[in-house]
């Protein structure tokens, strides 16, 4: 990714050393190995856009609605046992109804679209982090920083969850 480093305060690179960003960038290649990482074109762009961090939280909203397509569908295909569609049969997770014997819930396809709820919402926030920075200076990267990291951080842990429990 790019690296706004040696832009300065507002994207000039006023009273940096020439050179400066390039240079900083190479050690941190150097140390971390992530040959991705290059000084910014543009340190104006650079430190005042988020649009990266928009665009990973779009695509992470657009795993969770495909997720809960997938979830939803197999919550019905799995319901039953005497009025549903009984297509499938998901894992006895948690203790059915004393007045539906047989009943199974479907807490895992449940938990994904509760977690898919939960991503779409951060996604919201991200969205709206991204729209409100003021000039150079964008206040809500904190914020969309740590719902991007949750975002991954619960559809990583659901889908492997659902993956390992549910479908068979």
């Amino acid at each position: 990714g790019e690296l706004p480093i040696g832009g300065t305060a507002v994207g000039t690179g006023l009273n940096a050393p020439d050179g400066f960003g390039p240079k900083v960038v190479a050690a941190l290649v150097a140390s971390t190995g992530i040959d991705a990482l290059t000084a910014a074109k543009d340190s104006f762009e650079a430190q005042a856009a988020r649009d990266g961090l928009v665009e990973a939280s779009g695509a992470l909203r657009t795993i969770a609605v495909s997720l809960t397509k997938i979830a939803n569908d197999i919550r019905w295909m799995g319901s039953g046992p005497l009025t549903g569609l009984g297509e499938l049969a998901l894992p006895d997770l948690q203790p059915g109804s004393s007045i539906m014997p047989g009943k199974v819930n479907p807490v895992l396809p449940e938990a994904v679209t509760q977690v898919a709820a939960q991503v779409i919402g951060n996604d919201a926030a991200v969205a709206f982090g991204g729209a409100s920075g003021a000039f150079e200076l964008n206040v809500y990267i904190p914020m969309m920083a740590r719902n991007v990291l949750e975002s991954f951080k619960l559809l990583a842990n659901v889908s492997v969850l659902f993956a390992d429990k549910c479908v068979v």
